[in-house]
């Protein structure tokens, strides 16, 4: 395989994941943001003032995607090291981090809309509330740092 193709694939594998992660992040804050404007509005029916923290539920998915680049620059790093010959390992780090990253966001979204319900319901439990968004998050970190460990195995 030329070297052009190699790039290309390793880049695309790149690519892939903040393309993956971004979708599962837009996934998820929309889910949120859409249960934060349901909460908002039967406060406004019912007279109470719309919490703000609820900004704070919709807005937990996104962070995926900035795992997502994080893993881009690095592959990126990696091809311009001259290390485009492991284009396949690039291409797996990319598809099945950008999946993993992004379907934490989608269900961290799905959490973050039970938090929107249940904070503006009874605004208590806010710290409680953004533990569990944690405990998602903590998958999507888990599979950028194993994606970043095996990318430092790879010698230039």
């Amino acid at each position: 395989m030329d070297q052009e193709t190699m790039i290309a694939l390793g880049k695309s594998g790149a690519y892939c994941a903040i393309a993956l992660s971004a979708v599962g992040s837009s996934i998820g804050t929309g889910i949120a943001g859409t249960s934060a404007l349901g909460a908002w509005k039967k406060c406004y029916v019912y007279g109470r003032p719309p919490p703000f923290q609820l900004a704070v539920f919709t807005s937990a998915p996104m962070s995926q995607t900035i795992y997502g680049m994080i893993l881009m620059t690095l592959i990126v790093n990696k091809i311009q090291d001259g290390a485009a010959a492991y284009w396949p390992v690039f291409l797996a780090i990319g598809i099945a981090g950008g999946i993993a990253m992004g379907t934490s966001a989608w269900f961290q979204g799905v959490a973050g809309a039970g938090a929107c319900d249940s904070f503006a319901e009874t605004n208590k439990g806010f710290t409680n509330n953004l533990m569990i968004l944690g405990i998602v998050e903590t998958v999507a970190l888990f599979a950028m740092v194993f994606g970043i460990v095996l990318l430092n195995s790879i010698k230039t």
